[in-house]
């Protein structure tokens, strides 16, 4: 189920506006293909991190396949924003090309002021989201999806693609303009936040 019919389907508004936010996908082409389905309306993806490398204490993923998955970031049904993760080498900058990786992405997007970051030195990251205050601070890294308020300043952690920890299922992150949502894989929303 992609685009309208997505929306239809997490209670947002017909013809709302949203993107999607993911991380930690870690070489999985299979997790990505799994995820484009739903990025049909997408105005864009937001990937916070740790693309390709899978990590000394990360086991392969399902799919590991960097090269396919550097095929299928290139061509994207929608623009594509990579944020660096601990894991990115240069040489993924390689694999992802024409698509740079930056440390921090600031952006604003349907009155909604954002930045992110991969979420490794989250004590500092969280201290920038709320002395810019941005409406939206969007990391991964730790693989545990989250939606957390505090102030006027949403936290949200999309969870892994690919290899979740904690008690769900590997996920993604929908930003729309009244409400952000935490979605796996198969559809169905785990975690929600009006904004």
């Amino acid at each position: 189920m992609g685009g309208a019919g997505m929306s239809a389907a997490l209670g947002v508004p017909w013809g709302e506006r949203f993107f999607v936010v993911c991380s930690d996908v870690h070489g999985s082409a299979k997790a990505w293909r799994r995820l484009e389905a739903y990025l049909g309306g997408a105005s864009f993806l937001l990937h916070c991190g740790d693309l390709f490398y899978h990590g000394p204490r990360n086991p392969l993923p399902e799919g590991y396949d960097p090269k396919g998955l550097g095929e299928l970031v290139r061509s994207a049904p929608v623009p594509v924003v990579l944020v660096r993760g601990n894991c990115d080498a240069p040489v993924d900058q390689l694999m992802s090309s024409p698509r740079v990786m930056v440390d921090r992405f600031a952006f604003w997007w349907d009155r909604l002021t954002g930045i992110a970051a991969h979420g490794d030195d989250f004590s500092s990251f969280r201290q920038e989201a709320l002395a810019g205050g941005f409406r939206l601070a969007l990391s991964g890294h730790t693989h545990v999806a989250s939606v957390v308020r505090e102030g006027d300043t949403v936290f949200v952690n999309p969870g892994s693609l690919s290899l979740p920890k904690g008690k769900d299922p590997a996920s993604f992150g929908v930003v729309a303009s009244s409400a952000v949502f935490i979605v796996n894989l198969d559809g169905e929303v785990i975690h929600s936040e009006p904004l």
